[in-house]
């Protein structure tokens, strides 16, 4: 009866989270499960999932993956007798994701760990179920924050005089891509802010990268970016072309470990050099 009763709490806890929208839309890479609803979800445009588990040589394992956040949960609404197993939960689970070209990471009796790459996007999965026909399923799409926060011209200003240089997050491209996305406006409008209130500043725009990849595939995508920066403040912004030069570094000046997704994110910048 103590058992019964544990796993009708542990399910309740599961379907009703403290955070539970409203409203929750259909999960973008499963359909629901048979005798399953959608009793709640958490959506973050950014946020970490760590996923710890022993290897099969007792190793601990330990992943942080960061970006768009979903997590699901499911409620089971058939008859409690006739309830599915985790097993079998999480086996249509590994199924799905298999026959997308995906793959496991880890499965335990209550953990199932696992990882699809789907068009250009990386998703990291993991799926919690107590044995009582109840689960969540929590996915993280791997892609950078959104920096809302910009320096300022006057910021630009300080920190040219005080370093020799700025350093901008605020400038996003799609993966391996050079092409300056739109959410990238409010911090090429303060740089040409900047330039236009200090006239006879001339600049280096730099790009760097992780060390992911290749070095000189890298060098060229930092050469690639820091030249679309350029062309922007040039033909957006009237910019003189004689006061930019632009150079790639690729993963050359590291300001963090490339060691985590975290630093890595780090490392993905673009800086404006004092010549």
């Amino acid at each position: 009866m103590n058992k019964v009763f544990s796993s009708v709490i542990l399910a309740i806890w599961l379907s009703t989270p403290i955070f539970a929208q409203s409203h929750c839309d259909p999960h973008p890479l499963f359909n629901i499960l048979p005798n399953h609803s959608i009793s709640g979800c958490e959506e973050k445009e950014f946020d970490k999932m760590n996923m710890e588990f022993t290897d099969k040589d007792g190793t601990w394992i330990q992943y942080e993956k960061a970006g768009y956040f979903l997590k699901t949960y499911y409620s089971f609404d058939g008859d409690w007798e006739k309830r599915p197993s985790n097993a079998m939960i999480f086996q249509n689970y590994i199924q799905a994701v298999a026959s997308k070209g995906g793959s496991v990471i880890n499965e335990s009796k209550s953990v199932v760990l696992l990882t699809l790459k789907s068009g250009s996007d990386t998703w990291w999965i993991q799926i919690q179920s107590d044995q009582s026909g109840t689960f969540s399923v929590s996915a993280v799409k791997e892609e950078s924050m959104n920096q809302y926060i910009v320096l300022s011209a006057e910021d630009i200003a300080k920190e040219m005089k005080a370093n020799g240089k700025a350093t901008f997050y605020g400038i996003f491209f799609d993966t391996d891509k050079s092409e300056i996305k739109p959410e990238s406006k409010e911090t090429l409008e303060q740089m040409a802010k900047y330039l236009d209130a200090n006239p006879q500043v001339n600049v280096f725009i730099v790009g760097h990268t992780d060390n992911s990849g290749s070095y000189e595939h890298n060098l060229n995508l930092s050469e690639r970016r820091a030249e679309a920066v350029v062309q922007n403040l040039i033909n957006t912004y009237q910019i003189a072309a004689t006061r930019l030069k632009g150079y790639g570094v690729a993963s050359l000046a590291p300001v963090s470990s490339n060691s985590s997704d975290e630093g890595k994110s780090k490392n993905r910048r673009v800086e404006m050099v004092l010549r």
